[in-house]
């Protein structure tokens, strides 16, 4: 759950939204709008507890929060062990890997089938086989192949990168909020829907900024629209295509009353 109140954000000296409360909890889906420039990536980040507010509060429980740059992990972690980190399994695996390796190496082979019983065991006791099993699901569903899995991170291009953040996220997420910027940038079709299959089923909440209106359209409950011109986030409990009809209820009432006002004035 994560709870914000009376937050005030600036950039610099520029004010980009003030009076923000907001609530994202157990199967709320947000979607988080506004213009480029409106502050959108300062509140999630302000959310997930990277960046403090000028004023007002956060609390939050467990968050798995994906930035558009995600920041760069150790280059020679194999993509797999980036993604079971996720849940303190990632040691584990990088062990086995290098003795699994080692035991090519008939001089090594014995000691490497020790030390690799070692690391399997310690794997198994955090339910690692099972764990290993739903990483690889998350990975298979946002287009990594078994062999990208296996290869370190700083052989990988930017693309795959991300992607291995955005199945890390996912994996451990837990009965955490998600918090995702952009999830996606550099999927495929095809791993684009299986994300929106993925994020319409989360049960534990999200909160989501995206460019691909099929996204929000299959998978928010919930609008919160940040507002650049007055500074304020506005929230809409409905879906995506009712928030845009209520949008435009809203745009033709204050026309209507901006039209009143100018007659009023006139008389």
């Amino acid at each position: 759950m994560i709870q914000a109140s009376q937050l005030e954000l600036r950039a610099g000296a520029r004010l980009l939204m003030s009076d923000v409360n907001l609530r994202v909890g157990t199967g709320d889906r947000v979607g988080l709008v506004g213009r480029n420039g409106a502050g959108k990536t300062t509140l999630m980040k302000v959310l997930a507890g990277l960046s403090q507010p000028a004023a007002g509060s956060v609390i939050r429980g467990e968050v798995g929060y994906l930035p558009q740059d995600p920041a760069s992990a150790d280059g020679s972690q194999s993509a797999m062990a980036r993604i079971m980190s996720a849940r303190g399994l990632d040691a584990a695996v990088t062990r086995m890997q290098k003795q699994a390796a080692r035991m090519e190496d008939p001089e090594h082979r014995e000691q490497a089938m020790r030390r690799y019983a070692s690391a399997e065991a310690e794997f198994l006791a955090q339910g690692g086989y099972a764990a290993e099993s739903e990483a690889l699901a998350v990975a298979d569903g946002l287009g990594l192949t078994g062999e990208q899995l296996q290869r370190p991170l700083e052989t990988l291009s930017g693309g795959q990168r991300r992607r291995v953040e955005l199945a890390r996220i996912l994996f451990g997420g837990g009965e955490g909020v998600l918090l995702l910027d952009e999830p996606t940038n550099h999927l495929d079709a095809d791993s684009i829907t299986w994300l929106r299959g993925f994020l319409r089923t989360y049960p534990h909440g999200l909160m989501v900024i995206s460019h691909d209106v099929d996204l929000l359209r299959d998978v928010v409950n919930r609008v919160a629209h940040l507002d650049a011109t007055r500074c304020v986030l506005e929230a809409y409990n409905l879906g995506w295509d009712a928030y845009q009809r209520q949008v435009e209820v809203d745009a033709r009432r204050r026309r209507r009353e901006r039209a009143n006002a100018s007659k009023q004035a006139d008389a």
